[in-house]
């Protein structure tokens, strides 16, 4: 990211250039240090002010972050002379270490200091903590900052829960769709690093590639921070592919490039939101070879005739005179969330009725211009739709790589496209979810306004011609499916396929509790077991229950005197067995566990056999392991 403010617009050209892969590259991070500040916008008259509650960062090694977003607020907040409906506004600041515990505790702070409307957080694993929290909240309005996690509106949405940000796959939206039919690209291998925003990003990638017929031909993970990354480049580099998608942090992808070209790599290169910016850019000629005709996709253009980014850019300056970067993509975010509240807050005369009906209504039918480079609504979820931005690496005058946009992604919806049941079939994104399957013709996005790449592109702009189809293609024979039906999607079909052939687990352990309904409820809430089967008993006692995690199953049974019952360790005094689960996501998982308040015996930790994992009790005491280290019966 440069460090120069924007110039005017002659001088536009590159000066925004790698806001997006360098500022929500830091949004995914579950560890952000912070303090509590307070910041109060003038009240300017004797009418009832009205309270904003504004959750950041603002100390530690992120404060940059939180400190840039708080300014995107206030800029918001200042063009609307800190007034809506006739009321002057007054916001309190209270700053987060980016854990799920922490940004509970400081939006409860707010609202005991009064705060009625909430902004925030900036996190992603954040975002979902703030979802849960608004459901015990529900007199106070929340609107998010700049957290990019799907979940946080996707999935058991809160009804007070606002987002006017696009989440991190709907960045990624046209991205697949235009590799294959743009770059001609038909095979692929991905090389990303291995946390959760990589598997979303891959995700809204394959949605749209695989449904097309392109083919995911292996998937590599790289630890997150990763040095040497030498071994893993020689074996892709003989994987024949068409293209590489990568997930990777500039630097990292800047290793794992000189490498690859090193043993002798030449394919194209398809990359995630976050791993272009201008240091790759101008990285050795081996790795700006390989970057040249690079595609990506951003939620934010970049270009000369987005006007609005950089008037924002100006703005920004002119009240932070010393700001000493550009403004970031969580400035930007802020200002947008904030912004939005401001109309809303307007529209609705500054009043906050019982329940805040006005409000909500006013948030939930609201299209605003902003500077992402087009209008943003919300869906029915209250989740930004918005377009995306693919852009490819071209060579500029003197030799220089830079990114130019070549075609717009409109209206961008969280589920790509897809009917929302479908997509919420898929599951979660993972290491290993979803996978490809073969050759069925899919319009992955069929309700979205008709655009032709060519026409958005500039006439001077490369453009690859596709590959030569074969000239039987077994696409051709696949049947077409209607949208509506779930199963028709070849990413479902495969997963249904797969969990068809699963085999029913060899080992199920069985655990005995005193309150055995309850316990049921807590394991589906705490660590996200699903109900299989549940068999009562006699006074409300269980008999025999079934809960499923993946492909594994416990069986739960109530406590009962009888020559083979099981005892909770809570009659007993102590354990005498531990489970272990497997899971993609430990950050994830333990965030889910905190919030329903387990016990943690052991904290997240990465551990010297490259698992990361924690421990926790049940309310009745059972310990549970949850880890990434998988087992296998050949080691």
């Amino acid at each position: 990211m440069t460090n120069a403010p924007l110039r005017r617009a002659s001088h536009r050209r590159g000066r925004i250039r790698g806001l997006a892969a360098h500022a929500f590259r830091l949004m995914a991070p579950a560890i952000i240090a912070g303090a509590l500040l307070s910041y109060t916008a003038p009240a300017g008259a004797d009418d009832e002010v009205l309270t904003i509650g504004v959750l950041a960062t603002l100390e530690g090694a992120f404060a940059p972050l939180g400190q840039d977003a708080i300014r995107g607020h206030e800029l918001a907040m200042a063009e609307h002379e800190a007034r809506v409906g006739g009321r002057p506004l007054e916001a309190l600041v209270e700053s987060t270490d980016g854990t799920p515990d922490s940004v509970t505790a400081k939006a409860r702070a707010l609202i005991e200091r009064g705060a009625s409307v909430i902004i925030g957080p900036l996190a992603g694993i954040e975002g979902t903590a703030i979802r849960d929290f608004a459901k015990s909240a529900p007199q106070v309005t929340f609107v998010n900052g700049a957290s990019a996690s799907p979940d946080a509106t996707l999935r058991t949405p809160a009804e007070n829960f606002f987002r006017f940000n696009p989440d991190s796959m709907q960045w990624i939206g046209g991205l697949g769709r235009h590799a294959y039919e743009r770059k001609g690209i038909r095979t692929i291998v991905a090389v990303a690093e291995d946390y959760s925003l990589s598997y979303t990003q891959l995700m809204g990638f394959m949605l749209e590639y695989c449904t097309l017929g392109g083919q995911v031909l292996d998937k590599h993970w790289v630890t997150s921070g990763a040095g040497d990354t030498a071994r893993l480049a020689e074996t892709v580099a003989r994987t024949e592919a068409d293209a590489l998608f990568l997930g990777l942090s500039p630097r990292v992808a800047e290793s794992f490039l000189g490498a690859y070209a090193e043993a002798g790599g030449e394919t194209a290169i398809v990359a995630g939101s976050t791993t272009l910016n201008s240091r790759l850019l101008a990285a050795d000629p081996a790795v700006r070879s390989l970057l040249r005709g690079a595609v990506s996709a951003l939620p934010v253009s970049e270009e000369d005739d987005n006007d609005a980014l950089a008037a924002f850019a100006e703005r920004y300056h002119e009240r932070f005179p010393d700001a000493d970067r550009t403004p970031s993509l969580f400035a930007l975010a802020y200002y947008v969330n904030t912004r939005a509240l401001l109309l809303a807050l307007d529209e609705a005369g500054g009043v906050l009725d019982d329940g805040h009906e006005r409000l909500r209504a006013a948030l939930a039918g609201l299209r605003l211009d902003t500077p992402f480079g087009g209008p943003v609504s919300l869906d029915e979820n209250r989740q930004a739709v918005a377009n995306a931005f693919i852009v490819e690496v071209v060579e500029e005058a003197g030799g220089s790589l830079a990114q130019r946009t070549v075609h717009v992604e409109p209206e961008v919806g969280q589920t790509l496209g897809l009917p929302r049941d479908a997509f919420l079939s898929l599951g979660p994104p993972s290491r290993i979810s979803p996978t490809c399957s073969e050759g069925v013709a899919y319009d992955a996005r069929p309700d979205a306004p008709e655009t032709d790449v060519a026409d958005d592109m500039p006439d001077d702009a490369p453009v690859d011609e596709p590959a030569p189809e074969p000239e039987e293609d077994p696409t051709e024979e696949a049947p077409e499916v209607a949208v509506e039906a779930p199963v028709g999607h070849p990413l479902l079909r495969k997963e249904k396929d797969a969990a068809m052939t699963t085999p029913a687990p060899h080992i199920v352990p069985c655990l005995s509790y005193r309150d055995a309904p309850a316990a049921i409820a807590w394991l589906k809430e705490a660590f996200g077991f699903t109900e299989v089967m549940v068999v009562p008993g006699p006074d409300d006692t269980i008999a025999h229950a079934q809960l499923s995690f993946g492909s594994g199953m416990i069986m739960v049974v109530s406590e009962r005197d009888e020559p083979l019952a099981l005892s909770s360790p809570c009659a007993v005094g102590g354990v005498t067995q531990a489970i272990y689960v497997v899971v993609e996501d430990a950050d994830a998982r333990y965030a889910q566990a905190v919030l329903a308040g387990a016990e943690i015996v052991r904290e997240l930790e990465d551990t010297p056999y490259g698992s990361r994992d924690f421990s926790a009790k049940d309310p009745e005491g059972h310990l549970w392991h949850f880890g990434t280290y998988r087992p296998d019966l050949a080691e």
